[in-house]
């Protein structure tokens, strides 16, 4: 597995992209999560190989994609996410806290004073960071990624992309769109 970086996105506090490949050195995976400004994005994993690269992102703990099961990411939801992963949301899709607050249905005052968010809070954190993740795979740049996360689209009724992850069909819905937009069928 290789992994390829991508653009020098570092100006002041931003992200460098890391494509995720299968069989890539385990190495360089744990060296740009150890970096606090790396985000690494799968390709070509599967579903539970892609959660496992997103806790791994948001929580900046390896977790290996290939070998990663459903309960392995059920039991972090369990276990409850903690601030540092809402906090590198908002960095990554440089969100106002507000804003991704109202998104994930927790509310400002809740977020500066709970260090681990419970199970339900944790999923809708996941969710709107899920859908980012594909955005980024699917338009190649953090930068592109973040205009159309937060622009708003006629498809999806005048809302934004993460407008619209505020539920689970929602979500979905975006994840179509995504995948109209990856294989060149507009909407």
């Amino acid at each position: 597995m290789t992994q390829v970086r991508i653009g020098s996105e570092n100006q002041g506090k931003d992200f460098s992209l890391y494509f995720w490949t299968p069989g890539a050195p385990e190495a360089e995976m744990r060296a740009a999560l150890r970096k606090k400004w790396d985000w690494v994005v799968p390709t070509h994993a599967t579903s539970t190989g892609r959660y496992a690269i997103l806790l791994s992102n948001l929580l900046r703990v390896y977790q290996e994609p290939e070998k990663a099961t459903v309960d392995d990411i059920r039991g972090a939801i369990e276990k409850g996410l903690n601030k540092e992963a809402f906090n590198r949301l908002k960095i990554a899709l440089d969100a106002p806290s507000g804003e991704l607050s109202k998104v994930v249905r927790i509310p400002e005052r809740t977020i500066a004073r709970r260090e681990i968010f419970k199970p339900d809070e944790s999923e809708r954190i996941l969710r709107v960071a899920s859908a980012f993740q594909r955005a980024i795979e699917v338009l190649g740049s953090l930068d592109t990624a973040r205009r159309w996360f937060s622009s708003a689209k006629r498809a999806l009724g005048g809302k934004t992309p993460m407008e619209f992850c505020d539920t689970e069909p929602g979500a979905e819905e975006v994840a179509n769109l995504l995948g109209r937009i990856e294989h060149g069928v507009f909407s």
